[in-house]
């Protein structure tokens, strides 16, 4: 470039052109935005809250989060609980996460005869599923699986308190 601009006789135009350009860089670079994530710690409150609501509730179960993309951050079935309840519970995570909705809408639009629930691939219809916001964008979801789903919801809301 600046051979160009010497053979045009313009001494400091390749300094400006260089200028310039780097002006442009300059202004992608401000429109970076910060993204809320999880942290571990905040893995870990979830978790705890969890267990502590299912221990309240006499029940045993399977517990998932997820990060915003529905990618697991933790996974865990409680000794003594059904044995498919690691699916479950990992179908809801994803669920909540990927369609950024509670599972336990899909489920009541399941119950009102909407069945294109159930055609729609990597969408599970079961309460227990929910989206983790944060300043209104999801940054991940927790899910729990238990032999009740209305113990679900409450499991799961119990959890949600513990970073909110």
């Amino acid at each position: 470039m600046k051979a160009l601009f010497q053979k045009a006789r313009f001494p400091g135009a390749a300094v400006m052109a260089a200028a310039v350009l780097l002006c442009g860089f300059a202004s992608q670079a401000s429109a970076i935005t910060t993204v809320s994530v999880l942290q571990d710690s905040d893995v870990q409150k979830i978790v705890d809250a969890a267990k502590k609501s299912m221990e309240q509730n006499h029940t045993k179960g399977c517990i998932a989060v997820a990060d915003a993309d529905g990618q697991l951050l933790f996974m865990q079935r409680q000794e003594g609980s059904a044995p498919d309840c690691l699916e479950s519970a990992e179908a809801k995570v994803r669920t909540a996460a990927r369609f950024q909705e509670t599972t336990n809408t899909f489920y009541k639009m399941l119950n009102q005869n909407k069945l294109v629930t159930v055609a729609v691939p990597g969408l599970t219809p079961l309460p227990g599923g929910e989206p983790i916001r944060h300043n209104g964008v999801v940054i991940g979801s927790v899910a729990v699986s238990t032999p009740d789903g209305d113990l679900d919801l409450k499991v799961v809301a119990d959890a949600l308190a513990a970073v909110q």
